[in-house]
């Protein structure tokens, strides 16, 4: 992904009195706009995924973590599916609050 280049907008300065132009601003423009409208949009979706990372390795930890605790630390596997849709469980249940399969 390249990285974001800022526009960097400057004012458009107007003498009020003589009406002469001492600066020319950054045009509002589709171009400009769109340009700002696609970093935030990307920035957004990475910021999704990120929350998403970091829910995904927190419910780890606190299975690693437990399994520690109880002394069941030869009975842990981690699998991580993106939904249970095409997932068959033969034996246990889906808690879809928890995000958790128990066998």
């Amino acid at each position: 992904m390249e990285p974001y280049e800022k526009i960097g907008w400057i004012d458009h300065i107007k003498d009020i009195i003589s009406g002469k132009v001492i600066q020319e601003g950054t045009p509002v423009s589709q171009k400009n706009m769109n340009h700002m409208d696609d970093g935030i949009f990307v920035n957004r979706q990475l910021l999704m995924e990120h929350d998403r990372q970091i829910a995904d390795n927190a419910r780890e930890i606190k299975v690693l973590k437990d399994a520690t605790l109880n002394n069941m630390v030869n009975n842990v596997f981690l699998v991580t599916f993106p939904n249970v849709d095409s997932v068959a469980i033969q034996s246990g249940i889906y808690d879809p609050a928890g995000r958790k399969i128990y066998v």
